[in-house]
């Protein structure tokens, strides 16, 4: 399911822990479909206290596939942490439920349970699933970095993160500026950008590696700042360091 083009994993947060997210992103275009108001939750993890294995991993993945095949109906989702991955189907009636609570109870390597409610708004799918504005820039910072990287850059060197973010009015850019200010990041130059919706554009800086925890932490503070003003991080940028270097300003 992971190829799929409409299919989109990430790495996110939930209560505090590391979780990897699945989403169907096609599903976004009818949701909430009024037809499948009924929400199933399909939980897999391993027998014993242990986190979960690559193969358990792929059991699961062929499980989902075999309850897809029997309800007709893709995953909307799922959510994964150390010890379990639990996907989420939105179905049409009891019978589909009932038919992944069957599947459930015959998987003999795998502890696997279903539960369901009535979701007639997609709450799950719309709050939980689908990446908002801050969760999708981790995965723009993901393959950004991965272009880097793939042209030699030494992404665990610390450089300048250029971060490029626009408002809508000159007055909300010069307010952002100073709560930027505030919050340690150098100010650059004024852009106006006469193509976007947000024209008013500055950029700022921070000194950062581009680990993922690092670049990540970065952005999401920056995606944040910019919505208290009503803007959004367009785009960041940053001078390429090579691996023989280990550091460059």
């Amino acid at each position: 399911m992971a190829k799929k083009s409409t299919w989109l994993e990430y790495d996110w947060k939930l209560d505090g822990e590391d979780a990897r997210f699945g989403v169907e992103l096609s599903f976004y275009r009818t949701a909430p479909d009024e037809n499948h108001p009924l929400l199933c939750y399909f939980c897999c993890q391993p027998t014993g206290d242990r986190a979960l294995t690559s193969a358990d991993i792929r059991r699961i993945e062929d499980i989902a596939q075999k309850c897809a095949r029997r309800i007709r109906t893709r995953p909307a989702g799922f959510v994964q942490t150390g010890a379990l991955r639990q996907y989420y189907f939105y179905t049409a009636s009891k019978a589909e439920y009932d038919a992944l609570r069957a599947i459930a109870e015959k998987e003999k390597k795998l502890l696997c349970r279903v539960g369901g409610k009535h979701e007639e708004d997609w709450a799950t799918y719309f709050q939980l699933l689908y990446p908002n504005e801050t969760k999708y820039q981790t995965v723009k910072n993901r393959e950004q970095v991965e272009k880097l990287r793939s042209i030699g850059d030494n992404i665990e060197a610390t450089r300048r993160i250029n971060l490029h973010c626009c408002f809508r009015t000159e007055q909300q850019r010069l307010l952002f500026e100073e709560i930027a200010r505030q919050a340690g990041y150098a100010i650059g130059s004024s852009e106006f950008l006469s193509e976007y919706e947000l024209p008013n554009g500055v950029v700022i800086y921070r000194i950062s590696t581009l680990k993922r925890e690092d670049i990540d932490a970065l952005t999401v503070r920056t995606v944040k700042l910019a919505a208290k003003l009503d803007g959004r991080l367009l785009y960041w940028d940053c001078n390429i360091v090579p691996r023989s270097v280990s550091k460059r300003y």
